[in-house]
Order: C-alpha cells, then sequence, then structure tokens
C-alpha cells in the first residue's frame, strides 16, 4: 500500500502560526491524541503579524493544533477516518476574516503503527537497543524521521491518521 504523507507549510515558504484559543478553555494544555475536546469547543485562531493572505490547506500551530482548508475537509470526509473537525474563527493579526474557513483536524486516538526496524531516524540504533532490552520510556517518541515506515495491518484500518511515537 502506498502512503502520502501532509506537510505543513506554507506554499510560499516558511511556516504557518498564531494564536489558539479554545472556548470553553481546556483544562491543560492542547494535545493531538488526547480525548480532551468537548463536541460544543469553539475555536479561535488569530495569524501572526508577518501573515498576509493564507494560502495554505494543511498548518499546525506552535501550540500542536492543526488546521485544514474547507477544501481540504471535503476531501477528507470522502474517506474512512476517526477524526473530528471543528469550525475555527480565524482571522488576520488586523482582526480581518481569513478569505476561506478552516477547521481544527482533531484526533482522539493516535495509531501505534510506527515500524522502528524499517524506518530511518536519528539514534536508531540506540532506540533499537533500549527497545529489545524493555528499556525505551513508554513515552518517547522518535525524532528526525529521514524514512517513514509504518507496520501493517495497524496502518491500513484508516485512510487518513496520525502517527503515535513520533515528532
Amino acid at each position: 500500500m502506498q502512503y502520502y504523507i501532509l506537510r505543513h507549510e506554507d506554499p510560499d515558504g516558511g511556516f504557518i502560526d498564531g494564536d489558539v484559543e479554545f472556548f470553553p478553555a481546556l483544562p491543560e494544555h492542547y494535545q493531538l491524541g488526547e480525548k480532551i475536546l468537548l463536541r460544543e469547543t469553539k475555536v479561535s485562531l488569530v495569524l501572526d503579524k508577518r501573515i498576509k493572505k493564507l494560502k495554505a490547506d494543511f498548518f499546525l500551530t506552535t501550540c500542536g493544533a492543526f488546521f485544514i482548508s474547507e477544501q481540504m475537509k471535503e476531501i477528507i470526509d470522502e474517506h474512512n477516518t476517526s477524526l473530528e473537525f471543528f469550525p475555527v474563527d480565524a482571522s488576520y493579526f488586523n482582526g480581518k476574516a481569513t478569505e476561506g474557513r478552516y477547521f481544527l483536524i482533531h484526533a482522539n486516538d493516535k495509531v501505534l503503527c510506527f515500524d522502528y526496524i524499517n524506518s530511518e531516524y536519528a539514534g536508531k540504533p540506540m532506540v533499537l537497543g533500549k527497545l529489545a532490552s524493555g528499556e525505551l520510556s513508554p513515552d518517547y517518541k522518535v525524532r528526525g524521521i529521514k524514512n517513514l515506515c509504518i507496520e501493517q495491518p495497524e496502518g491500513e484500518k484508516l485512510d487518513f491518521f496520525f502517527v503515535d511515537k513520533i515528532i
């Protein structure tokens, strides 16, 4: 099976960021893969001053929240996912609303399907050694991924998902 990775970069280069607020306020910081959002949660996004026109269909803010355009949401809605979408009150730094509608894309669970053996990543010999000896911390996340492989059948259950245990 072939997989595709969505990149969260601005089409014009660089990255997109902004201040994200949740209403009602979250008990902890936002974290993808955690059941912390209520169905009635409202989301506000005020983009950084340097962003003059938002053209991206998929982007990540520094708080760890991913956002998608309405067009991207329509595509994802046609697939098998366990994702939740929350409408976003998105505006530029000057208070003007963005040209298009955006949604927070949230997963209550990430898929545990990272292939430690066949993937290429930073510190691989150390990680494999700790895995073999049972010393790898349960909250360890792999960094510096150069080649991502996933274990099947876990990765085949959904058409769109977030991979657990990686950054």
